[in-house]
């Protein structure tokens, strides 16, 4: 043997007692990626599993808006003269700006209120 291949036998007998498993190439790393894969899905299932767990507090709904604010609301958009789209005035809130005279039915009929 010439110098050079002794010198990779000798390289290659102290990697091995240091490292006595020699890697499996791309088998190691899919077995790697396998290992994470599983350690992830637990994880993620135990944590799902502790949140369902938990009860959740009921949301407190926000004030209601009374039919008086409702209908000076709405007068405003009816009595300006910007844009008042047509599906923004039902009869409903039509009924409460004509009981508080908020606004005439020939200002509706202007509008295009039915």
């Amino acid at each position: 043997m010439d110098a050079k291949n002794r010198l990779i036998k000798t390289d290659t007998t102290e990697t091995r007692a240091d490292h006595p498993n020699p890697p499996d190439g791309p088998k190691a790393l899919d077995r790697f990626m396998e290992r994470t894969a599983q350690r992830d899905a637990q994880a993620t299932f135990a944590n799902a599993k502790g949140q369902n767990a938990k009860r959740r507090r009921k949301r407190e709904d926000a004030p209601r808006i009374s039919d008086d604010e409702k209908a000076a609301f709405y007068a405003k958009l009816v009595n300006a003269d910007g844009f008042l789209p047509v599906s923004a005035i039902n009869n409903s809130i039509r009924d409460l700006m004509l009981v508080r005279g908020l606004v005439t039915p020939e200002r509706l009929r202007m509008r295009g209120v039915r």
